[in-house]
């Protein structure tokens, strides 16, 4: 049976043109809320909304006599239809009489993390929602300000308002949930309808609800949202195949497959992480294929500008990751590709890694191996790519670890904690962590080929001792002009590395393995010429530690050398910390 308010909206859809196929039954189930089923078999089932039932920018631009930010404006004017009992009219037609049936049949709530309490936001966890809400929020804040402050008529009213608002943001979660996000869908608050509470239902209504405006009018400005009546009943289906188009005046929705008897008819917001779609429609799915982890790089607009010259390393923006006419692009300027570096990655680069497709992982891996290579190497040389993702994994452990450590609320306010926001947080937490493990374990294997082809060219301690018994057995205490049958007692692996060069740098008979190190430490210190830097104080201590005879200070400056040398021509190993030589070849 329907509601009373589902049973008012398709009544009015269909007196104001909404069509939708005779085969398709709109239903309510405790378990899943509203659904679309077919009745019987419907072949390319189209649903359709004329122009004159649509909630568009138009409206709001003539209401409030302004063509300056319209979606703001046009989300004010959706919180003055629900809250304020006036009439609200454009044209002589009273915009509150003509869509009250759409709006009465709103969700009474939207699971959206802005308004959960501190103790169920605290199930998320350390992950990128949980540390985001504020963020959000303010920027929600500076959203509604601009917007009111356009009506000239409550701009009285308003001042207060946005002086407390102001405060209370920064008084911490407790109060913001108390005065603010608990009042956006308590059904017994009447707010005051240019309110911030009043502002926020109306943006994640939106959030959740919305379409650009580009689908029913091709000229339109990519950003601009509209809402579609009915249209927005259809659940989501990432694997739903449908085709938007405009016919004349009103916006068409085609399902592009047969729809069997009993089966749900599904539309598709396209393929979206489990992260946006609690964010915007306050559900998760399970086992989301479509699923990511958000990470964001932010680099000095020096280095930006560096790697924008480098043609193989991938920038992406917001932009690069839309792939349905749902992804509202209403925060990139649509002359995005013109703004300045610096203001184009202002908040950093975007990377969105998933345990399915590894294309952003790889994106990420050259970012870091330009971090790290130096000015003589380049972007496909052994040495900074192993470094490179030594260093991005170390980050990605650090990330799984921090998403991973348990929380444990321990605020004075016992919040009661909904069923289903817990079993969404530990949903999108959980994904988060596996998406995180998997990427790890890519680098993992990725590591792992390439120290095994190229295996000749890589030089570990152990590798050393092996090819080079003689070494630690004979050559290093003569070395060390140390005492027969004393203990040799180094404080690293990156030591006997020094030690070994400062050995071997002029001898002839080295190990054919081996023989590449000391060629390539050659080459180095013929680059050098004169411009070795100064003895630094780690060096000095280290010569005084192990040439304890070397009171002329013979080997100081080869122990400076070596340092350098070893510093320059190896990666540290993640998982042991150990030096490893790098012969110069690429990959």
């Amino acid at each position: 049976m329907l509601s009373p308010q589902l049973s008012e909206l398709l009544t009015w859809g269909s007196d104001n043109g909404i069509t939708w196929p005779n085969g398709l039954q709109f239903l309510e189930r405790p378990e899943k809320g509203i659904s679309a089923v077919a009745t019987a078999k419907i072949s390319h089932a189209t649903l359709q909304v004329p122009k004159q039932a649509l909630f568009s920018g138009e409206l709001a631009e003539n209401y409030f006599n302004s063509d300056q930010n319209t979606n703001s404006l046009l989300k004010l004017l959706l919180a003055k239809l629900k809250f304020d009992p006036n009439s609200t009219s454009v044209n002589a037609e009273d915009l509150k009489s003509k869509f009250g049936p759409y709006i009465r049949a709103l969700p009474k709530e939207i699971a959206s993390p802005l308004v959960w309490n501190p103790k169920e936001l605290d199930l998320l966890g350390n992950t990128n929602l949980r540390t985001s809400i504020a963020k959000k929020l303010e920027s929600m804040f500076a959203e509604w300000k601009v917007a009111v402050g356009q009506v000239a008529e409550i701009k009285q009213d308003v001042a207060l308002e946005i002086a407390q608002v102001e405060d209370i943001l920064g008084q911490g979660e407790d109060q913001i949930y108390a005065k603010i996000t608990s009042k956006v869908f308590a059904n017994s608050l009447q707010l005051s309808w240019w309110s911030f509470p009043a502002f926020l239902w109306s943006s994640i209504v939106f959030l959740s609800r919305a379409f650009p405006e580009k689908v029913v009018n091709g000229l339109a400005d990519p950003s601009r949202i509209i809402l579609l009546p009915v249209i927005d009943l259809l659940n989501h289906d990432y694997r739903s195949k449908v085709e938007w188009r405009q016919s004349n005046d009103s916006f068409c929705l085609e399902i592009l497959e047969d729809i069997e008897e009993g089966c749900e008819i599904f539309n598709n917001y396209g393929g979206k992480g489990n992260e946006e779609l609690l964010w915007g429609y306050g559900f998760v799915l399970e086992e989301n294929i479509c699923d990511t982890v958000a990470l964001k790089i932010k680099l000095p607009p020096a280095t930006l500008h560096q790697i924008s010259k480098e043609k193989s390393i991938r920038l992406p923006t917001l932009a690069d990751y839309t792939r349905s006419a749902f992804d509202l692009p209403s925060e990139i300027p649509k002359e995005s590709e013109k703004l300045p570096l610096e203001e184009k990655f202002e908040d950093g680069i975007l990377y969105m890694l998933s345990a399915t497709n590894n294309t952003c992982l790889l994106w990420l891996l050259d970012v870091f191996t330009f971090l790290e290579k130096s000015k003589t190497e380049s972007l496909v040389n052994l040495r900074p790519r192993l470094q490179g993702l030594q260093n991005l994994r170390a980050a990605l452990e650090a990330k799984h670890s921090s998403y991973n450590a348990e929380t444990v609320y321990s605020g004075a306010v016992e919040y009661p904690v909904s069923d289903y926001r817990a079993h969404a947080a530990q949903n999108y937490r959980s994904s988060q962590i596996k998406i995180i493990k998997s990427s790890i374990s890519q680098l993992k294997t990725l590591e792992k080929n390439w120290t095994s082809t190229y295996k000749h060219e890589l030089l570990s301690v152990n590798k050393l001792m092996r090819l080079d018994p003689d070494f630690i057995e004979t050559q290093l205490p003569i070395l060390l002009q140390l005492e027969p049958g004393s203990d040799i007692a180094l404080d690293s692996y990156e030591t006997l590395l020094y030690l070994w060069i400062i050995q071997n740098q002029d001898t002839k008979t080295i190990p054919k393995g081996l023989q590449w190190v000391i060629a390539q430490y050659n080459q180095f210190i013929d680059a050098q010429g004169a411009d070795s830097g100064p003895i630094s104080d780690h060096v000095r201590i280290l010569h005084q530690t192990i040439f304890v005879k070397d009171t002329q200070k013979e080997y100081l400056e080869k122990l400076q050398k070596a340092q350098e040398f070893v510093m320059a021509n190896s990666y540290i190993r993640y998982s042991k910390d150990e030096p490893i030589l790098v012969r110069s070849i690429d990959v």
